[in-house]
């Protein structure tokens, strides 16, 4: 069964190979407020769409967008803003004018590349669904596809166009809404983040049930039914935030519908979801078929990795020291549970793989990595010892934000698994639904209700498989407040974290669970020493505003309130 889902793997990276090739991708090149700009390309309703090969390959236009999902400007939106992760500035290494310390310190301005960059990303997905949509319904007009060939595409597209809209709302709150590509407005005006989200949500409850059922290889990769009620469940999830109505039983029957298909499943293993070969998981519901040579933009690597951890992973590049994880959010895991690995000693390597990489890092040969200093020494000398465990005496995992964050401070990323050998484009599949994220959906909805006893064993499912011991109860305190109250549902707030950690989800949890800007104790104390940082926590900074250029280019838009 493994086998063959590999192979299937294989065939989804090669249509991507062919979709780039044939469609010539530079030429979908297009302005994030001019929506309705040409699309140059040699592909035209008389050359191309002449079989069901060719129309599959035309799809892929549209989701080769997605190779920007897993290293660029969205995912820092999605998470340098919560507790789960940050980019300290170390010396001259990632400063930026300070883009990534306003993130951490919700002191974002419209001026920061990323609020553009992850607008560009999301309406570019927008534009390019809409053409398919356009060029897949004016095919049947002509007679030269059958009607319902294309509505089913037309679904699939609908459906993607779906996904790239939730992030725009959830980000930006209000924006345009435009859904054809022929005769799109140039300049068009922002809608309110409500009336797009009952758009999308209309349009999601038409087109999702006339998508695919077939989970195999024709669907890896792709938007297919489970894939669609899965987003539809998001959507239900967070309406109360989009909204101010919730709809938590929609949320639940969305993900009962992914559960009770008896398609998907949670694997034994947590980390077979990221290994390198992970094509083969029982949880992907969508997941986008990363590939070192075919399809590449997966670059964890370089973002977290210390520049010596070259030499632990053979690697054919100097990573870049960024990305690592906060304190409290990795002693928020219990010693015991699977997900967190084993600090590395001065003398022994880490054996249990982890989300995180800590403490004493070795070569491949089984030598200590020595950190040559170049910026300042770190208070644990040139052993490198990520987050300073272990030191004696000890000292903050993160000594300050910035501007001399030490080289070797911080926890690093590791959930996804590093290739020996590898290169600056990771080859794991980036799965971005999973069945064990649809369970705690219908988890947190159930206990939102009140349905309590419902969630509980829901919720014990996940960390039974994590090596925990049952809850009794989902009350606790939260993870970024250990010595704080107990709250109702606090514990499932924790999984929830603990599961999902780094899967993009984080902003959207604090945010929900009213944590994002009410409670600023998961920013303040990140580093442990004391300093007393200025966070932004108004209202208006769970939307971002929209960037300076693109209003610039579309007086149509409206700025987001607070901006």
């Amino acid at each position: 069964m493994k086998t063959q889902k590999r192979n299937n793997m294989k065939k989804s990276r090669y249509l991507i190979r062919v979709v780039m090739i044939l469609l010539g991708m530079a030429g979908f090149s297009m302005s994030c407020t001019k929506l309705d700009e040409t699309l140059y390309s040699e592909v035209t309703p008389a050359n191309f769409f002449k079989t069901d090969a060719e129309s599959v390959a035309a799809l892929g236009a549209a989701y080769t967008q997605l190779g920007g999902y897993a290293g660029g400007a969205l995912k820092n939106l999605q998470e340098l803003t919560t507790d789960e992760m940050v980019v300290p500035t170390r010396g001259s290494d990632w400063d930026d004018g300070g883009n990534w310390r306003r993130l951490h310190l919700h002191s974002y301005k419209f001026e920061d590349n990323d609020m553009g960059s992850a607008w560009d990303f999301c309406f570019a997905g927008v534009t390019k669904t809409n053409f398919l949509i356009d060029q897949f319904q004016s095919l049947a007009k002509a007679g030269q596809v059958a009607q319902d060939v294309a509505d089913g595409y037309s679904s699939e597209l609908k459906t993607l166009r779906g996904f790239f809209y939730w992030q725009l709302i959830d980000l930006y709150g209000n924006i345009p809404l435009v859904t054809q590509y022929v005769g799109a407005p140039a300049a068009p005006t922002t809608a309110p983040r409500a009336e797009v989200y009952t758009a999308i949500v209309n349009d999601l409850e038409t087109a999702v049930p006339l998508t695919s059922l077939k989970v195999d290889g024709t669907t890896y990769g792709r938007m297919n039914y489970y894939a669609g009620k899965t987003l539809l469940a998001k959507l239900y999830l967070n309406a109360g935030v989009y909204t101010g109505t919730p709809a938590w039983q929609k949320a639940i029957d969305a993900c009962d519908a992914v559960i009770n298909s008896g398609k998907y499943n949670l694997e034994a293993n947590y980390f077979t979801n990221f290994n390198v070969d992970n094509a083969a998981s029982k949880e992907f519901i969508f997941a986008i078929p990363y590939d070192q040579i075919f399809f590449t933009g997966f670059n964890l690597n370089a973002q977290t990795l210390h520049y010596g951890s070259q030499f632990t992973y053979n690697l054919t590049f100097q990573p870049w020291n960024g990305f690592c994880s906060m304190e409290q959010f990795y002693n928020s895991y219990a010693a015991t549970d699977l997900r967190k690995g084993e600090i590395g000693t001065p003398t022994v390597k880490a054996s249990k793989r982890g989300n995180f990489l800590a403490g004493y890092q070795f070569t491949s040969d089984g030598k200590p990595v020595m950190d040559d200093g170049a910026d300042g020494p770190d208070p644990d000398g040139k052993p490198l010892n990520f987050g300073n465990m272990l030191h004696t005496p000890a000292v903050a995992q993160l000594n300050e934000l910035g501007p001399q964050a030490w080289r070797q401070s911080g926890v690093r990323i590791g959930k996804w698994e590093f290739q020996m050998g590898g290169t600056p484009d990771m080859s794991n599949d980036l799965v971005v639904f999973r069945y064990a994220d649809v369970l705690l959906m219908k988890a947190e909805a159930l206990f939102r209700l009140g349905r309590t006893a419902e969630a509980l064993p829901i919720v014990n499912q996940i960390r039974t498989r994590a090596g925990l011991d049952d809850l009794t109860s989902l009350d606790g305190k939260v993870s970024f407040d250990p010595t704080g109250p107990s709250i109702a549902g606090g514990e499932l707030f924790n999984e929830i974290g603990r599961e999902m950690f780094a899967e993009n989800t984080r902003r959207q949890e604090l945010i929900r669970w009213g944590f994002f800007n009410k409670n600023d104790k998961w920013v303040l104390p990140f580093h442990n020493v004391g300093d007393v940082l200025t966070v932004g926590t108004d209202s208006h900074l769970m939307i971002y505003p929209i960037a300076k250029n693109k209003l610039a280019a579309n007086p149509n838009l409206k700025q987001n309130p607070g901006y």
